[in-house]
């Protein structure tokens, strides 16, 4: 055979370890997907198809990766490269896991769900033991935070997947019950707080509501959209906080300047939640724009010194 043809058999070789890594990469694979790999050249299934797969499920053995096969399914249990958590660290997935289990049907609890069990294939065996011990010892009962929002929740992942605008009525803590035409974004989760955040389309804000503040909402027939305008804030930090602080997926920085201050640009960030992380900072940060932002800081700031005369 000459090296070319050695060197063709190698490579679809290659691939075909590699699809079937994929396939089993899923948890499970049902017979008919993963023996179609090592069909005949015509697309048939033959007793040599068998022979094949057969040496290549040993190939996946000598590596690591084992697989168990009931009736005509195949079950990932372990692959090579396995990582190691501690108990608080499994006691925190654990946690994770109770939050998940309480969450209403949707997008969110689907991806959260898909996440741990990928999490959990790659548990070493030391992980694996440990992970039982942790779960039989431990309560992990959360009900208590979101329970009784179920419905909320629920009503409102599905007013985000609708792609409508809604009017939405709800009790802002500072100017009290406000009407808003909006578009719905997501559900958040924040502690033990869950809150509805929403486009407002007049001025132009994300806005996290808290879902028992919520007075009533009625979806419009008026599709969405795909353009999102945001309000933009800009701000400066100066000192140790510029080496701490980790900018967040819709901020940028636009620098240092001569004197020593980093300009930050915010874009899409519920401003209540911004005021209140600014206000941390203290004297270490100064809002540039917009001005009503600016106005709303020194408001807190008086009434908060208010306290001190």
């Amino acid at each position: 055979m000459s090296n070319r043809k050695i060197s063709e058999k190698y490579n679809d070789s290659c691939i075909k370890i590699f699809a079937l890594i994929s396939l089993f990469s899923k948890g499970t694979a049902d017979f008919s997907e993963v023996i179609k790999l090592f069909a005949d050249d015509d697309g048939t299934i033959s007793q040599k198809s068998n022979v094949i797969l057969n040496k290549y499920m040993n190939t996946l053995e000598i590596f690591g990766i084992k697989i168990r096969k009931t009736k005509n399914k195949y079950y990932l249990l372990s692959m090579p490269f396995t990582i190691s958590l501690n108990e608080e660290e499994l006691y925190a997935v654990s946690l994770i896991k109770s939050a998940i289990s309480i969450l209403p049907d949707g997008k969110n609890k689907t991806n959260a769900i898909k996440f741990l069990a990928e999490l959990e294939k790659k548990y070493d065996n030391d992980t694996k033991n440990l992970s039982k011990v942790v779960n039989s010892t431990r309560n992990f009962d959360l009900s208590f935070y979101f329970q009784k929002f179920k419905s909320q929740i629920k009503d409102c992942e599905s007013l985000c997947e609708a792609g409508k605008k809604i009017e939405l009525c709800y009790n802002d803590t500072e100017c009290g019950i406000q009407n808003i035409i909006c578009i719905p974004q997501e559900v958040k989760y924040r502690e033990n707080l869950v809150s509805f955040c929403v486009y407002n389309t007049l001025s132009r804000q994300v806005i996290d509501i808290p879902v028992d503040s919520i007075r009533y909402i009625h979806q419009l027939n008026i599709d969405a959209g795909k353009s999102k305008i945001c309000t933009t804030v800009i701000f400066k930090l100066k000192g140790d906080l510029i080496k701490r602080y980790n900018l967040r997926d819709w901020e940028r920085s636009e620098g240092i300047d001569e004197n020593g201050w980093m300009t930050i640009v915010n874009s899409g960030e519920d401003l209540n939640t911004l005021t209140t992380r600014l206000f941390k900072y203290d004297e270490n940060c100064v809002v540039v724009t917009p001005k009503y932002l600016k106005t709303r800081i020194k408001k807190l700031i008086d009434k908060t010194l208010k306290n001190y005369e």
